[in-house]
């Protein structure tokens, strides 16, 4: 009779284990600052979002002083160099090069990251815009990126028009996977260009999340389970 209850016992609690709560997105309304987040370059929190620039503290958006769109006091990080914003998102060196044979690459940038734990049907969603002082007359084609467990998706560029929007995706696979925002110059270091990043959540899917009270209810029926086994013993 103990082994038939220690059985039963192991069976209910592997039902629980086997579906875990999930972890949500650490501040994804960024209302502790940058907390559980990791940054690289100019990065800061302004207005309730994250913002994220190619700014450097020189001078790039003459004739505007040095650093007069820099938000954090850091510079942008170089792009195409070991240590850089490539490397930071989990990228190749060159990935974030638009189109080197014809002369189109990355110079500089910012990125943001954070570890996500997920099931198989979770959604990610967060809202974007981009912003620019650069003249799409010129050809210098700054954009915006996510990066989802190494995955390069272009959320905006300059030619296609300064916009924003809210961007989805559902995950087919549980794992851990880095979700990375970033914002590059392009073709030169000058014209500084902006992203900004907020409301960033993780829904899991019902069918896979226990709540607190299925949790005790479970907790529950092992005890009267444990309850009914001794009163036949």
């Amino acid at each position: 009779m103990k082994r038939t209850f220690a059985l039963s016992t192991a069976l209910l609690l592997g039902a629980f284990i086997a579906n875990p709560a999930k972890a949500a997105v650490i501040n994804g309304d960024f209302a502790a600052g940058l907390t559980g987040w990791d940054s690289l370059g100019d990065v800061s929190v302004s207005a309730g979002a994250a913002r994220l620039s190619t700014a450097s503290l020189d001078v790039d958006d003459f004739p505007a002083a040095p650093g007069a769109f820099n938000l954090s006091g850091n510079a942008a990080a170089p792009v195409g160099q070991p240590g850089g914003v490539e490397e930071f998102a989990g990228l190749a060196l060159g990935q974030l090069d638009p189109d080197p044979l014809n002369g189109s690459w990355a110079f500089e940038g910012s990125a943001l990251r954070q570890t996500l734990a997920v099931q198989a049907g979770d959604t990610l969603s967060f809202d974007w815009g981009l912003g620019s002082n650069e003249d799409p007359l010129i050809g210098m084609n700054d954009y915006a990126f996510v990066v989802i467990g190494g995955v390069l998706t272009v959320l905006d560029d300059i030619f296609t028009g300064l916009g924003s929007g809210r961007f989805t995706h559902t995950f087919a696979a549980a794992g851990s996977v880095d979700l990375v925002f970033g914002v590059v110059d392009t073709g030169d270091y000058v014209g500084s260009s902006w992203l900004s990043i907020d409301n960033a959540q993780l829904a899991s899917t019902p069918s896979t999340v226990p709540e607190p009270g299925s949790l005790a209810l479970g907790l529950a029926g092992i005890g009267l389970l444990a309850h009914r086994l001794r009163r036949q013993g």
